[in-house]
């Protein structure tokens, strides 16, 4: 089965629209399309998803079958705190615990009440729903 990112792209070349004529036409803001259509993205709000169907001319149920599904699952806070860790220490080849795809990872710089940089650890798969953002 194709991805939504594929299946997007598909119908909207058949349609003869670029990236930048779908964003128009659907008025969804270009990098938010961009996303969905590099794979960034794997669901698609409600809103979006009627947006897109109406426009590419499909039905908005066909357009989320090709949204991922996930099953949740719990991650232990000993496996976040681990990845956490590694983030500060710039490990950058880590992988998620649920699909062991990639991880996108970054240290937020932000500063507390009393002006002290505290480093905060970030992430978020390249595959699935999993992301540390606290």
């Amino acid at each position: 089965m194709e991805s939504l990112a594929e299946f997007i792209i598909q119908k909207r070349e058949k349609a003869g629209l670029s990236t930048v004529g779908l964003a128009n036409k659907t008025n969804i803001k270009l990098e938010i399309l961009e996303d969905i259509e590099s794979g960034k993205e794997l669901f698609l709000s409600v809103t979006q998803r009627q947006q897109i169907a109406r426009v590419l001319k499909i039905s908005p149920k066909e357009l989320k079958e090709y949204e991922r599904s996930y099953e949740f699952q719990e991650i232990s806070d000993e496996v976040i705190d681990n990845i956490k860790t590694q983030i500060l220490n710039h490990k950058t080849d880590l992988h998620c615990p649920m699909c062991g795809e990639p991880l996108v990872t970054r240290i937020a710089k932000m500063y507390d009440l009393d002006d002290n940089l505290v480093l905060q650890p970030k992430a978020h798969c390249t595959k699935c729903v999993f992301q540390i953002k606290e």
